[in-house]
C-alpha cells in the first residue's frame, strides 16, 4: 500500500510513519524541514522516502499524491501564544494548506485522507484554524466521489521525539527541567484537567480509524484515553519517576488558554470503530519517553 505522510518529520506525524513501516507500506515522508538523512536516521535506511515540500505548494501535492491508496496529513502551524502575533500565517498554513491537500487528494482519486484536529475549548489561532480545517474535510468528504476524509480531535499526546520548543508542550517541558533538577514550571494554579495519550497509541489508532468505516461528514471522535488528570499531578508523577525534589514553581497562565479548563476526551466512539484496543501501561509510557528524553536532551 502507497502512504504519504505530510509533516512526517514531526512528532504525532513521525508516530504515524513509524506505524505504517511496522505494516510494511510503502511510506512517503513530505515535509518542510529535514532529509533523506533524518529520515534514514530515525526510521532506518530506506524505510521511507523523503520529499521537501509544503502543503501551500499544490502542483507538488498533485504530483506526489498520484497512485497513492493514503494520505495523512500532519503538517501544520503550531502554537497558542506563540501565534498570537501571526494569525494570518496560522490561517495560511493550517486553512488554506488543508484545502489544498484535500483537493489535490480528491484530484487524484486517493482513497483515503486524514486530518489531525484538536479539541476546540480556546480562543487562539491555532484552535480556530484547525476547527476550521476539520469542518472544511467535513464538507470535502460530504461532496468527494471516491475520496474518504476523516479527522480525529488529539489530545495531549506525549512521548519520544516529541519536541520542546519552539512551542512549549507539557510532557517534554516537565521531563527535561525535572531531568536538569529544576522545579517544574505550572502555569495558573495547577488544577486544569489534562487528559495524556501516548504517541503510539494515537498513530495506532489514526492509522486503524481511518480505515474503518464510518459515515460522510461525521464528528470527529476524541482521540485520549479519557482519563482526568490535572497538570500537578502530571508534574509530581515527572519529579517522582526521576527523582527530582526540587518540586514546582506556579507561572501566570498563558495567552489563548484558560484556568480552570477541563479536557478529557469521551473515547466510546473512536474505541467502538476500533473493537479491541488496548492502551499501553501509563508507567511504562511515561518510562520510556523520560529514557528518550535522557538519552536525547544535549543541552542538559
Amino acid at each position: 500500500m502507497k502512504t504519504i505522510v505530510l509533516g512526517g518529520n514531526g512528532f504525532l506525524g513521525g508516530a504515524i510513519a513509524q506505524e505504517l513501516i511496522e505494516r510494511d507500506h510503502d511510506v512517503t515522508v513530505i515535509d518542510v524541514a529535514g532529509s533523506q538523512a533524518t529520515c534514514d536516521a530515525r526510521f532506518g535506511a530506506g524505510a521511507v522516502e523523503f520529499v521537501e515540500g509544503d502543503i501551500l505548494d499544490p502542483e507538488l501535492l498533485r504530483r506526489r499524491f498520484s497512485g497513492a491508496d493514503e494520505v495523512y496529513h500532519l503538517a501544520g502551524k503550531l502554537g497558542t501564544s506563540e501565534l498570537d502575533d501571526t494569525p494570518t500565517l496560522a490561517v495560511h498554513v493550517n486553512v488554506l494548506g488543508s484545502i489544498n491537500v484535500f483537493e489535490a487528494a480528491i484530484e487524484a482519486g486517493v482513497a483515503r485522507v486524514f486530518h489531525a484536529s484538536k479539541p476546540n475549548v480556546w480562543l487562539n489561532a491555532y484552535t480556530i484554524t484547525k476547527g476550521a480545517a476539520e469542518q472544511l474535510g467535513a464538507l470535502y468528504d460530504r461532496d468527494a466521489s471516491g475520496t474518504q476524509l476523516c479527522s480525529l480531535r488529539y489530545f495531549n499526546a506525549f512521548g519520544p521525539h516529541q519536541a520542546h520548543a519552539p512551542v512549549r508542550k507539557l510532557v517534554p517541558t516537565f521531563v527535561r527541567q525535572a531531568l536538569r533538577g529544576e522545579p517544574l514550571e505550572v502555569y495558573g494554579d495547577g488544577n486544569q484537567i489534562v487528559d495524556l495519550i501516548y504517541v503510539r497509541d494515537a498513530a495506532s489508532m489514526t492509522v486503524r480509524y481511518m480505515r474503518a468505516e464510518h459515515p460522510p461528514d461525521a464528528i470527529a471522535p476524541d482521540c485520549g484515553r479519557g482519563v482526568p488528570v490535572t497538570v500537578n499531578q502530571v508534574a509530581d508523577t515527572i519529579n517522582d519517576a526521576t527523582g527530582n525534589r526540587a518540586g514546582v514553581r506556579h507561572l501566570p497562565m498563558r495567552s489563548g488558554e484558560d484556568e480552570g479548563t477541563e479536557l478529557v476526551a469521551c473515547t466510546e466512539p473512536l474505541l467502538a470503530s476500533i473493537d479491541g484496543f488496548r492502551f499501553t501501561d501509563w508507567e511504562q509510557s511515561l518510562e520510556q519517553t523520560i529514557a528518550w528524553y535522557a538519552s536525547h536532551d544535549r543541552e542538559r
